[in-house]
């Protein structure tokens, strides 16, 4: 039996997102163990790290993928389906990769180990807000301070650090990240498997030239950073996250559907009005899904010919934004269907559930990007990122 092809074959069949294909029975296999220890393993990260999807958004003449937004997209989405944890880690070295492209090539190469047979082995995590202090030094900076919510940084090889240089102006620095301490504190309700701890640096010395100002020109050629807003392009990411983990709900519990219950309840699949709560949560998920395909496939060629459409961007956004919360929402309309043994741990969807509520926490959900997408289409001026 022949293969069925996807709707868009050239990002949907990507070797990077049937590379993330492959690792679903792998990631599976340790969901339980990831959310328990507080962590993805060592042995997964690896894996990952071998498909090259710690380097999706690091520039080709860096040795990393500079991969299309949606194939971004679907591998995320991939690896969500199996595990929001794993997937959230990727997802944020995917994003943060953006922002070291502003290093020149030579610069980042060298610290990555861009030559490395098969590309660098980089993972680079870290945040964008100012949450270190700076120092004078001769040739840098000496930095010290506390970034939180550093998912994965337990396993990550360099930190992105955001600090205010002398000038009074937002810059990031690009360090190893055993320049710095991991401070365990990590404890939510969901994502509990992203390792998402603090990062203390401590009188930190960094080179100047292994730093970069917010408004610098970016040293990557590339549409990724010739968008207007380098947040549109990061996160498509968490739009696939949640696309993958809701997705990945629906079709764990159509596999427990067919179980009885408890007492003398019927099984879900029996219930009228289960089923109608299950069709109304795939419709919104494949929407979602389809609506970041759609706006994306319109408006990327135009950036790649270095003519955005600053209105099909903003249904980017829409779209990106969309999709957190249309997932999210499909997941507690699930959850609520589902009755009493929606809560077990045993099913995945209490998980999920309760993933998809701290991933909407995340920026990339915040109801300014709601704003951000209609701007264009009413003739306002744009909105950036926070």
């Amino acid at each position: 039996m022949s293969k069925a092809r996807h709707p868009f074959p050239e990002y949907e069949e990507h070797p990077l997102v049937e590379g993330a294909r492959e690792l679903q029975p792998m990631i599976r296999a340790c969901a339980n163990e990831i959310e328990a220890r507080g962590s993805v393993s060592s042995s997964l990260i690896d894996a990952i790290t071998d498909r090259g999807l710690f380097r999706l958004n690091i520039p080709t003449r860096s040795y990393g993928e500079q991969a299309h937004p949606l194939v971004v997209f679907h591998a995320i989405e991939a690896l969500a389906h199996a595990d929001a944890s794993t997937a959230w880690v990727v997802m944020i070295a995917s994003e943060v990769s953006l922002l070291a492209a502003w290093l020149p090539n030579a610069v980042l190469s060298q610290m990555i180990g861009g030559e490395e047979p098969g590309g660098p082995r980089c993972r680079i995590v870290g945040s964008s807000r100012v949450m270190t202090t700076a120092a004078p030094d001769v040739s840098g900076y000496r930095l010290s301070g506390r970034l939180n919510f550093v998912s994965g940084v337990e396993h990550a090889t360099h930190i992105v650090a955001t600090f205010i240089d002398f000038d009074d102006q937002v810059r990031f620095a690009l360090l190893p990240q055993r320049a710095g301490t991991v401070i365990e504190t990590w404890d939510a309700m969901g994502l509990q498997g992203t390792g998402s701890h603090d990062w203390e640096l401590q009188d930190a010395f960094v080179q100047q030239g292994h730093t970069w100002a917010a408004l610098d020109p970016p040293a990557a050629d590339g549409p990724h950073w010739r968008v207007p807003d380098r947040s549109l392009v990061a996160w498509i990411a968490n739009a696939g996250h949640a696309v993958g983990t809701a997705q990945g709900a629906l079709d764990d519990l159509a596999q427990h559907a067919s179980e009885s219950t408890t007492g003398d309840s019927a099984p879900l699949r029996d219930r009228e009005t289960f089923r109608l709560e299950y069709a109304r949560a795939q419709a919104e998920v494949s929407s979602a899904r389809s609506f970041v395909q759609e706006a994306w496939i319109r408006a990327w060629p135009l950036v790649e010919r270095g003519q955005p459409d600053l209105a099909l961007l903003g249904r980017c956004r829409l779209a990106n934004v969309h999709a957190v919360h249309s997932c999210a929402d499909a997941v507690e309309r699930l959850f609520r269907a589902g009755g009493t043994n929606a809560a077990r741990r045993g099913w995945t969807l209490e998980r999920r559930w309760r993933d998809l509520q701290t991933a909407r926490q995340h920026g990339a959900a915040l109801d300014w990007n709601l704003d951000a997408g209609v701007r264009a289409q009413l003739g306002m001026e744009p909105r950036r990122a926070r």
